[in-house]
């Protein structure tokens, strides 16, 4: 795993040099290899700010409040839409018009209309994604300002494997469609084949261990950690680990699919 980040991290650098800013790569980052940046109100990790295939720019930080703390000024980008999702603990966030009350696995789609503010609300630290993006593309108001979804509200579908949540399909108001679920594998089982799609695509791993394979490199992850799926790139996962696994896997489609 320490080499995998190795390549990962050369292969940042060889992009970083080249002016015409490449589309970012398939990827996988380990949350407890993230450099860590300390601040007043707790932590930060920052993943990337970088086009991809099918969006201008795509931007994910995870931040740790500590009890009581929050997350001064805004956060994120005004112009871009967002996901703001929490791994551990609860949080506040709120908007110009309403406040959002997130629990610990939940997720939250906020308008690129509007500003957030995060406070954590929870006895202990809080580990948030603010999971950001530009697709060039606007649809007319599919939604207000607004869409959490809480995990505890969730319906649970078994299966033979496990299991799955089903969080949402539908157009947001900068792509044409936003499709996200939360997988639960048995321990030792695995979601599928490897396989290709045009859509790209990010997992968040929740709970337990994962081994990611991409373009034939096996990956292999623990809770809080991401992997990044460029379009048409081969990728396979299962459960590495003890007891069962669980993690939000988020596909988009844009005008340039």
């Amino acid at each position: 795993m320490p080499f995998n980040y190795l390549v990962l991290i050369c292969l940042f650098m060889a992009l970083k040099s080249n002016a015409q800013q490449l589309p970012l790569p398939s990827g996988a980052y380990e949350f407890n290899m993230l450099p860590v940046v300390k601040t007043d109100a707790g932590e930060k990790r920052h993943l990337f700010k970088w086009p991809t295939k099918t969006l201008d720019s795509f931007q994910i930080d995870i931040f740790t409040l500590h009890q009581g703390k929050e997350l001064p000024g805004e956060s994120s980008s005004s112009e871009k839409e967002k996901l703001v999702m929490v791994i551990k603990g609860s949080l506040e966030i709120s908007l110009s018009n309403e406040i959002l009350q997130l629990s610990e696995r939940s997720i939250a789609l906020i308008s690129n209309e509007q500003q957030a503010h995060y406070k954590n609300t929870d006895g202990e630290n809080t580990t948030f994604y603010v999971i950001q993006w530009d697709s060039g593309h606007r649809n007319d108001k599919p939604y207000e300002n607004a869409l959490p979804f809480d995990y505890d509200a969730m319906d649970f579908k078994s299966n033979v494997k496990g299991g799955r949540r089903d969080v949402m399909e539908a157009p947001t108001k900068t792509l044409p469609e936003l499709e996200m679920h939360i997988t639960t594998l048995l321990e030792g089982e695995k979601s599928h084949d490897p396989h290709v799609h045009p859509d790209e695509e990010i997992i968040v791993v929740l709970q337990g261990e994962v081994e990611e394979m991409i373009n034939g490199t096996p990956y292999r992850l623990g809770p809080g950690s991401l992997i990044f799926l460029s379009a048409m790139d081969p990728h396979g996962i299962r459960n590495v680990g003890k007891g069962a696994c669980e993690y939000y896997a988020i596909r988009w489609t844009t005008d340039k699919d």
